[in-house]
């Protein structure tokens, strides 16, 4: 290949990891919007909030944050093996 052709070819490849990029960035943020991602960031906002300020004890909050986010990552697990979710 001729100098001018292998930056062409280096050109598109750098366009194309480009591309790549934000479409898996968008994949990523389209996730993070799922009714389900929202609720358990919610959740994990409101009850940091509650346990900050003294309303819940450090053990209420680690329980109820436990089953929050097991709850969640099972579903992602069970969603990634090809269970319905």
């Amino acid at each position: 290949m001729k100098e001018n052709e292998t930056s062409k070819v280096q050109d598109e490849l750098v366009q194309g990891v480009a591309v790549l990029r934000e479409s898996s960035t968008k994949v990523t943020i389209q996730n993070l919007l799922t009714v389900k991602s929202i609720v358990t960031i919610l959740l994990t906002v409101v009850f940091t909030y509650l346990a900050i300020v003294g309303r819940i004890s450090g053990e209420q909050f680690l329980t109820i944050f436990s089953v929050v986010i097991a709850f969640y990552f099972g579903t992602q697990y069970q969603k990634n093996s090809g269970g319905e979710e």
